[in-house]
């Protein structure tokens, strides 16, 4: 998933916007035979090389970040929408009038720091590299003068500043409640101007986050799991980790808040009930005055910076700016609408498929879900039946070898003649698959000869160990050429309800793994959740699973193998993305390929407001407008429901507030 495009619409900050032009040229689709309007022969799929796909990610990926800065930094090239108060004269740096980021380097922190004998220099500095790197409009400001000027189309940016005094505390409250936003990092406040330690109050009351801790207790969490499809992380895919170094005594916080945009945890993703995870936290709070302001919280310091992944990082910066300066952003979110996650229920056949999971089938259908049935071919002779009755009600078989035995380290001949042993035992029992059929190794014992042969036999998508992906979401195996017949990639990024609850106490095995679960859904990602036949999971926790699985009926697409890996094809055909234009900005929708997408597909929007209602007007009129859903206080969706392949534009309008003058 490429990092989304920002829109260089900042219409609420004054600018003037430049007009472009969009095409409207969509394909000439004939319906098929039996569908509403004819009988036409319907035409030859387009390849869409998957290659291009990439391509066009990469670009995008490699554009985003410099777009961002590039929306941010237009915005001082025209006058403010509301420029900043008179104030009285004071020496120092020139202060912009338009919207831009006020670093406050508190001399009290760097007056700590030193005493200390802490390195605090790389605090303001690395931030200052990335604004100026990226053109960022800022100004670096280290009076309490000054700091009481911040206005309210500013980002407060408040690096590490440990140490704070009263006035400095009060100064940045009162930025709050004229409606600044906030970005701050670390530990901010929790220190007095003699050093001495205050505690957290002032992050909790004013910064709206409760700091649990820090990471002393875990010396594996050295990684950040980001939320996908999140209004501050939307850039980076679902789960993906971010690799952070520990430095001793700036270790990254556990922070407690209402919404999160980033966990830290160890590489496997490790969940404990026990262990507070938040990393990166945001909120938008209603200020005494009716004005709103934003605030993200950072729970590690810019030390981190020095060594980890400047583009990762640089990708959160930018993504938390963007939101701060409340510009609208579209992206594709990751899954059909109206559902925001996904689970593959993968029952794993390593005893005979028998009666029990005929109706474990059953039971997961009461609970909206459909399971793909993993079998082996040399258990068919006793198995076939059940495993058709199975297949009847609608859940999908798959491959699991021909026997219980890995793959990895075989010969190629070897895995070549298993694999055919393999089709060749579901075909003589009858059981066809479709999609090319998918594919697990046993044990997850397989290697680059097994993925090798399974896309030359185009297996139509596998299962994977946490290892083949940083993220959480599915992709494409390396060698696919064509998009529309691509092999996906599955990854399994956490472990099943059995395996959970095999080691110690069982009850909380089952809790931690249900609270993982839900982690999972909350970060966007698609959860591979592995059950084997003949499951030996207690009554009572197969009730928690069903009702777990219940309450997201509807929220979580919880649907086979087979239908998530046509999705990810489907939805490499569809790009979204901002454009400026002089009467409103644009969003464009393209779809590429010869059959429309068979999903409803969505387009999720930043607003500007909390309070903002969008509202779509057709570029070409003879384009169809589509439903605007909400999504939540942040963000609308755009259903793009049955469009033939083309470009589309509509208007888009933000009735209501429109920024931080109008709150």
């Amino acid at each position: 998933m490429a990092l989304g495009r920002i829109s260089r619409w900042l219409g609420q900050l004054g600018f003037v916007l430049v007009l472009v032009a969009c095409s409207s040229s969509k394909s000439s689709v004939a319906p098929t035979a039996g569908s509403a309007g004819g009988t036409s022969k319907a035409p030859a799929v387009a390849v869409v090389p998957a290659a291009a796909i990439q391509k066009r990610s990469q670009e995008e990926s490699k554009a985003a970040v410099e777009a961002r800065a590039n929306a941010i930094a237009a915005a001082t090239a025209a006058a403010a929408a509301r420029p900043v108060a008179s104030a009285k004269k004071i020496e120092g740096p020139v202060l912009p009038t338009g919207p831009a980021v006020w670093l406050y380097v508190s001399l009290t922190s760097q007056s700590y720091f030193m005493k200390a004998g802490l390195e605090g220099s790389s605090r303001s500095a690395v931030w200052e590299g990335f604004l100026r790197k990226y053109r960022i409009p800022y100004v670096r400001i280290t009076s309490v003068d000054l700091l009481e000027q911040t206005p309210a189309n500013a980002v407060l940016l408040l690096p590490s500043n440990v140490a704070l005094s009263d006035r400095e505390m009060a100064a940045i409250r009162s930025a709050r409640e004229r409606g600044a936003s906030v970005l701050s990092t670390w530990l901010t406040g929790v220190r007095n101007d003699s050093g001495d330690w205050r505690g957290f109050e002032f992050m909790e009351k004013v910064l709206g986050v409760r700091v649990a801790g820090n990471t002393e207790d875990g010396e594996d969490d050295n990684f950040l799991i980001v939320h996908g499809d999140n209004p501050v992380t939307h850039a980076i895919p679902a789960g993906t980790r971010v690799w952070i170094e520990r430095v001793k005594d700036m270790l990254p916080l556990r922070l407690v808040a209402k919404n999160y945009a980033a966990h830290i945890m160890d590489w496997s993703r490790t969940f404990s009930i026990e262990k507070k995870t938040g990393a990166i936290v945001f909120d938008e709070e209603k200020q005494g005055n009716g004005s709103f302001s934003r605030s993200v919280t950072f729970g590690y310091p810019e030390q981190v910076w020095l060594s980890g992944d400047p583009k990762m990082l640089e990708a959160l910066a930018h993504n938390a700016l963007a939101w701060l300066f409340r510009q609208p952003d579209a992206y594709l979110a990751a899954w059909p609408h109206p559902h925001a996650s996904a689970a593959l229920i993968a029952v794993e056949g390593g005893e005979d498929v028998a009666e029990v999971d005929f109706e474990f089938a059953k039971r997961l259908e009461t609970a909206g879900a459909k399971a793909t049935y993993y079998v082996l071919s040399d258990s068919l002779a006793k198995a076939a039946p059940v495993i058709k009755r199975i297949q009847k009600r609608g859940h999908e078989i798959a491959y699991f070898g021909d026997k219980f035995d890995g793959f990895k380290d075989q010969s190629r001949a070897t895995q070549a003649k298993r694999m055919d042993a393999m089709q060749k035992g579901l075909d003589d029992a009858g059981i066809k698959l479709t999609d090319g059929g998918g594919f697990v190794a046993p044990m997850d014992s397989y290697d680059k000869v097994t993925e090798e042969l399974l896309l030359e036999r185009g297996i139509g998508h596998y299962l994977s160990f946490m290892d083949a992906t940083d993220s959480r979401l599915p992709f494409f195996a390396k060698g696919t050429t064509d998009v529309n017949k691509a092999t996906v990639v599955l990854p399994r990024t956490q472990p099943g309800p059995e395996e959970a609850t095999e080691e110690g106490d069982p009850d909380e095995g089952m809790q931690n793994f249900l609270s993982e679960f839900a982690l999972s859904e909350s970060m966007g990602g698609l959860s591979v959740i592995r059950i084997p036949t003949q499951t030996i999971l207690s009554e009572p926790h197969r009730e928690l699973l069903f009702g777990h699985l219940a309450q997201r009926k509807g929220k979580m697409w919880m649907t086979s193998a087979g239908e998530i890996a046509q999705w990810w094809r489907d939805r490499a055909r569809v790009a979204v993305r901002l454009e400026p234009n002089a009467k409103a900005p644009i969003l464009v929708v393209s779809v590429q390929g010869g059959v429309p997408v068979r999903e409803r597909t969505v387009a999720w929007l930043n607003l500007p407001s909390m309070a903002s209602r969008l509202r779509l007007e057709a570029a070409d009129l003879d384009d169809p407008t589509p439903p605007v859903v909400k999504v939540d206080a942040w963000r609308s969706g755009v259903v793009l429901d049955g469009l033939v392949p083309g470009e589309y534009c509509w208007y888009l309008y933000f009735d209501g507030p429109s920024g931080p003058a109008k709150n």
